[in-house]
């Protein structure tokens, strides 16, 4: 490559023309023979002052006499065809949407302060889509090695009117897929599993949360996968009746004329519901305070029951033992104690139990009981803060897509 500067900001350049060329069209090497060259401008970024480059395209003429074509331009390096920026450019402004994630107006804003170039913001979303559409979703998924522990969850994003289904690896946490789901119907939901079966993605396990329209095409596509529901659901239904009974005796107190109590108890009532052996130092010496000021009341029977739940799946080494820890707690009586603590036992005496300890039946398998779909929800939930959601679904896809292989790829799907 031959560069001269021809003024202050203006560079020339002038690629070398090489002896033989390849015709995009029939794939013929051939003897180069030139037909005619154009000029074009081309922005560029720099740090120190604003550069253009002018480019010489060159056209060259298909010596193959059954070629659709009869000339075709020589590929410029570092510049796409019909291009008016350098590729370094459009990446600097992709990487800055996907691992910066910047808005439109912040990267076009920085390429006049920063680079002493300009975009406009429909241009970047133009780069960012074509770049985008470069890749296929089924070809990423594979170079991402799938574990065999899928998460499916659904969630609906932002400026959706829709929900959609997310695919997630339970066991390395990375984003999968993302589908639309018109309705929240089974059918959907099945459409949406055949494809990633077509995709070659057969699941091991399958975690999912507490919605029953999962169940039901999980069993038609994918017969020999193991359903998990999701711990954080089962324990999030769970501290729901427990908080709903809270609730309850604090409105008893503060009927009775017991304000300070009833204040004291709505301060402290997460620290109740939350796990043991998370209690701080500080917060052990509150609860024994709480346990004395509430002993013989429904809060101390919550902290009781609360220990006595979570023991059925964070201690227990068999669904047998399960299963007998969970009959324990109707032969203790707890049903007849608030009408909350029977709805949990409704809960937990469901048919829908299996479920919830299905990882108590393959240990040897190594079968998680949480899918942290609500973590990679946050993560979708961070990409769409900046630009208040994404307009389309296939403009979430897209983005979906160059954020799998910035942030799982290095940057590169080969």
């Amino acid at each position: 490559m031959l560069q001269n500067q021809k003024k202050p900001g203006v560079r020339i350049l002038k690629f070398r023309i090489p002896k033989f060329c390849i015709c995009p069209s029939c794939g013929k090497k051939q003897r180069f023979k030139k037909k005619s060259e154009n000029w074009k401008t081309v922005k560029d970024i720099n740090s120190e002052k604003e550069i253009v480059f002018k480019i010489r395209t060159v056209y060259a003429k298909c010596l193959n006499q059954d070629c659709s074509v009869k000339y075709f331009a020589l590929p410029t390096p570092g510049i796409e065809r019909y291009a008016r920026v350098t590729n370094r450019l459009k990446e600097e402004c992709i990487n800055s949407l996907v691992k910066g994630n910047d808005t439109f107006l912040s990267v076009s804003d920085r390429l006049t302060r920063s680079f002493n170039t300009s975009g406009s913001k429909s241009s970047i979303d133009r780069w960012k889509h074509k770049e985008a559409d470069k890749y296929n979703a089924k070809e990423i998924i594979t170079k991402l090695e799938f574990s065999e522990i899928l998460s499916l969850d659904a969630w609906k994003p932002q400026r959706s009117k829709t929900y959609n289904l997310l695919d997630s690896d339970a066991v390395k946490g990375r984003l999968l897929y993302v589908d639309n789901l018109p309705t929240m119907g089974a059918g959907y939901v099945e459409k949406h599993l055949r494809k990633l079966k077509k995709w070659g993605i057969i699941p091991r396990v399958i975690i999912v949360d507490l919605w029953k329209g999962f169940l039901r095409p999980i069993k038609r596509v994918f017969p020999d996968s193991i359903i998990q529901y999701d711990f954080y659901h089962v324990m999030k239904q769970i501290h729901w009746y427990l908080h709903r009974a809270l609730t309850d005796y604090r409105k008893s107190l503060k009927e009775q004329g017991n304000d300070i109590l009833a204040s004291e108890l709505w301060e402290h009532k997460w620290l109740i519901l939350k796990n043991m052996e998370k209690w701080t130092l500080e917060q052990h010496k509150t609860v024994e305070s709480l346990m004395q000021t509430y002993k013989g009341t429904i809060i101390e029977d919550i902290f009781i029951l609360k220990e006595q739940v979570r023991s059925i799946f964070d201690y227990t080494n068999s669904i047998e033992e399960a299963y007998a820890k969970r009959e324990q707690l109707a032969i203790d009586g707890w049903q007849y104690k608030s009408n909350y603590f029977r709805s949990l036992l409704r809960f937990l005496f469901g048919k829908y139990f299996p479920y919830m300890i299905a990882f108590l039946g393959h240990k040897d398998k190594h079968i998680p009981r949480a899918g942290n779909s609500e973590t990679m929800i946050e993560v979708f939930r961070r990409m769409e803060r900046p630009r208040y959601g994404f307009k389309t679904q296939k403009g979430r896809l897209n983005h979906l897509k160059l954020y799998q292989i910035n942030h799982y790829l290095n940057g590169k799907l080969d």
